[in-house]
């Protein structure tokens, strides 16, 4: 039996999966050439999104939805295959970040958003053996399956440098070691904490994090994900500029304002290419707070920031995504900018989104986050927003 499911898959990749990939994907590369390149797969996942389960232990009213949330994939494209027949199911399918490219403009969300009028639904193959394929860099979500079970089949293809060589009259085809641009970048991005964690100073491992993402850029130019990255170690750094005695071998001649302006211009260049990432406008919202506090000015692209970031995660969740911690982190910030303003209405009206949020956090964190440590930081999260909204209620009431 695993001999015929082995060679059932094999005939799958080389005469229907590869073929397309080639014609729909390595035919539009403009720095290769299709032949030149080896396609293998790089990984493969079984994934069952059952319902029932994930509501077994839910606070009474909630409705729990099995799903993954929003993430990227290693490899070159992904191959989502579906199992099973949407009747055995109710909601699920994946949803791009980039489905909400149409809404926003290159300042963010106009002024006047109606989320309510937001008609985006998560994508799902026509049926039974179909198949859905993405580019594995695009950010994507396994939307929530509310009832039934949902199987799908999930194959990650990965390429390589083919290297031909003629001997003896015949053509023998060799796979070299040489990965193409994007995978050097994605694995440049995913192994830069792990690699510079071995630094001996927080200064050295910020560095280290920036020369990263800095060689993911010079391998992938447009790569808005290497872009934000960079600007949040380049932000952490301008944090620890803050405490000499913390990074204790930083340069007298770094300023903090420099620091952050460069924060925010790869921050800003990150929109540019992934302009849908609600996380990438929370920490834009906070580079732009930190360099209005160094000048003592307002900025009216701080609530800006964070208002694209509320709806980006807002809209998700909505499709059926679990944003839960990131959202949660641009409520806090969001409320507290609004506070801060004496804008202590409109503090109220984001910040009151935690209270639906708090009785389910801790049990989808424990069940999201792997760790302890994740856990806490998000209940932290949850009661600093939930005493800033009582110290902004006690301020109307006065």
């Amino acid at each position: 039996e695993k001999t015929q499911v082995t060679s059932l898959v094999n005939d799958l990749l080389l005469n229907r999966v590869y073929p397309w990939i080639r014609d729909a994907y390595l035919s539009k590369e403009t720095t290769i050439r299709p032949k030149d390149w080896e396609l293998y797969v790089y990984d493969s996942l079984f994934i069952r999104y059952n319902a029932t389960e994930a509501n077994i232990d839910a606070v009474i009213g909630e409705r729990v939805g099995a799903g993954q949330p929003l993430h990227r994939d290693l490899g070159y494209v992904s191959v989502n295959i579906m199992l099973n027949s949407q009747r055995e199911f109710e909601g699920g399918g994946t949803f791009f970040e980039n489905q909400l490219r149409s809404l926003i403009s290159e300042d963010g969300v106009p002024e006047l958003f109606d989320e309510a009028a937001v008609d985006v639904l998560p994508l799902k193959p026509l049926g039974v053996g179909h198949a859905l394929v993405h580019y594995s860099s695009d950010r994507h979500a396994g939307a929530a399956t509310f009832g039934g079970v949902r199987d799908i089949l999930v194959i990650f293809v990965a390429a390589a440098a083919r290297n031909e060589n003629e001997k003896d009259g015949s053509q023998s085809t060799v796979t070299t070691g040489r990965a193409p641009t994007w995978e050097r970048a994605a694995r440049l991005k995913s192994t830069s904490r792990g690699n510079c964690s071995k630094c001996s100073s927080i200064v050295d491992h910020l560095a280290c994090r920036m020369l990263h993402h800095r060689l993911a850029i010079g391998h992938v130019p447009n790569d808005g994900e290497a872009w934000h990255y960079l600007g949040m170690a380049m932000l952490e750094f301008y944090e620890v500029l803050q405490y000499p005695d913390i990074g204790n071998s930083n340069p007298d001649s770094i300023e903090g304002e420099d620091v952050l302006e460069l924060s925010i211009e790869c921050f800003n260049e990150a929109t540019r290419h992934t302009p849908c990432d609600g996380r990438l406008y929370n920490n834009l919202g906070i580079a732009l707070e930190r360099l209005s506090e160094c000048r003592r000015e307002s900025d009216e692209r701080i609530k800006r920031a964070y208002k694209t970031s509320f709806v980006i995660h807002s809209v998700c969740e909505k499709i059926g995504c679990d944003v839960g911690a990131d959202f949660e982190r641009t409520i806090l910030n969001y409320g507290l900018h609004l506070s801060k303003q004496d804008d202590f209405e409109g503090a109220i009206r984001i910040l009151s989104q935690i209270e639906s949020r708090a009785a389910s956090s801790n049990k989808n964190s424990e069940l999201t986050s792997g760790s302890m440590h994740a856990n806490d930081s998000r209940q932290k999260i949850i009661q600093d927003a939930k005493g800033l909204l009582s110290f902004c209620a006690s301020q109307i009431a006065k």
